[in-house]
């Protein structure tokens, strides 16, 4: 069997920013793997946008490694904002599918067995209907975000952009996989699988889960530098913490770890990414920070929460206080460590909920009453408690979070010739 690949995302291929870069990265882990493993004859496209050298998440050593890889081709394409972002608009969405399509039907499909292309968020969503109808080509959008759950995103590049617009495209999609042959809608979970049947009507039929995951074959380790051990000696003094992480955006609700900090006498420690210098959340996190004695990092090594987590012997809450994610990578993350001095806690929202027994594989609470969230915590954080949920988190985590069998698991689906 012949196989081509073309995988098409705005981040994980040149850069790295955001959760979509991290699965991204994943997908072309576990496809080399799995590929390689059976023997297959595949050949690997990656399509990405443009980045600018000095601009936020752009990674060299990421660039210079996927361009490395063996029976791949790497393609950069312009969205129209020169490097500036790789999201941006829907006249940007619209620009980077069509230089994307451009590309992939000049390919000869019959030189393949299958043809799949992976779409990977909104930006790349309208490319489905752009790409040639051939019988031999399957095509996947994999949403990793919606309009309808997401509206005040910082990552849009123009405040003028009509929230409605993006509703349309990606209901346009929607639209198309629903009355097409060979196009599929990929749901990395059932809180958008849900989301997705109910809101945007798409039909079940269409649906095909690659639920994410951790790729638990290949050893847990993360990128290391003087910064971080620097930082690990300040915060070693505390007895415990409470960490998050997230992007500068309101909704990753980052706050509320400040505050249930100062409600439960345990450090606070937030480590967040700026779009830009100067962002005034920025400022109002640096605020807060100082009146609940906090600790605020900002733009620090990309890989730090995952240092501390790994490397902090004392009790430690990793709190995921999100008021909207569709899945959030964290919690498995965090499970990957087996730590029993980490008590992983999450918000109770969306897909957050999903990942988490409530008190059997971690916790969750309602961050919009810090006392209650508070004394609930502190019910489980305890040493006896911990060792017992992360025992747990690790069965949840092999039996349902395995990347690399959830993947498999959608190949066979939709090749007939794939075992």
């Amino acid at each position: 069997m012949k196989l081509l690949i073309n995988l098409c995302a705005h981040d994980g291929i040149i850069s790295h920013y955001a959760g979509v870069g991290t699965i991204v990265r994943r997908y072309i882990e576990v496809i080399r793997d799995l590929l390689e493993t059976k023997k297959i004859d595949y050949h690997l496209n990656l399509f990405t946008l443009e980045f600018n050298k000095d601009s936020m998440g752009y990674n060299e050593e990421l660039f210079k490694y996927h361009k490395s890889l063996k029976n791949t081709n790497l393609y950069i394409l312009s969205n129209g904002t020169n490097g500036e972002t790789s999201f941006g608009n829907v006249e940007n969405y619209r620009l980077a599918s069509k230089n994307t399509a451009d590309v992939i039907n000049k390919i000869d499909f019959s030189n393949y067995d299958y043809v799949i292309t992976l779409c990977n968020d909104t930006p790349y969503a309208g490319l489905l209907s752009m790409i040639k109808e051939e019988k031999n080509s399957i095509k996947a959008w994999i949403p990793h975000s919606t309009a309808k759950i997401y509206n005040e995103d910082m990552s849009l590049s123009l405040e003028q952009q009509l929230h409605n617009e993006r509703i349309n495209w990606e209901q346009a999609t929607i639209d198309y996989i629903n009355s097409t042959e060979n196009n599929y809608l990929i749901s990395t979970g059932s809180y958008i699988r849900n989301h997705l049947l109910k809101e945007y009507s798409l039909s079940e039929e269409k649906n095909i889960d690659i639920i994410n995951g951790e790729i638990l074959s290949r050893e847990n380790t993360y990128d290391e530098n003087i910064r971080m051990r620097e930082i690990l000696d300040d915060l070693n003094q505390y007895d415990s913490l409470i960490l998050s992480l997230g992007r500068a955006e309101k909704y990753k609700n980052l706050d509320k770890t400040m505050l249930l900090g100062k409600e439960m006498n345990v450090k606070a420690v937030v480590i967040t990414r700026q779009y830009y210098e100067g962002q005034p959340i920025i400022s109002t996190y640096k605020d807060l920070a100082s009146k609940t004695n906090s600790i605020l990092y900002v733009d620090e090594p990309f890989f730090l929460p995952q240092y501390i987590v790994k490397h902090y012997a004392k009790l430690l809450i990793m709190l995921i206080p999100s008021e909207r994610e569709i899945f959030g990578l964290v919690i498995n993350e965090m499970r990957r460590f087996n730590k029993d001095n980490v008590l992983i806690v999450a918000n109770d929202r969306g897909g957050l909920h999903e990942q988490i027994n409530d008190g059997i594989d971690g916790v969750l609470v309602d961050l919009d009453n810090i006392k209650e969230s508070a004394k609930k915590i502190k019910k489980y954080f305890n040493e006896d408690s911990m060792r017992n949920i992360n025992k747990n988190g690790q069965l949840r985590l092999r039996k349902d979070y395995d990347l690399l069998k959830n993947f498999n698991m959608f190949l066979k689906k939709v090749i007939d010739e794939y075992e």
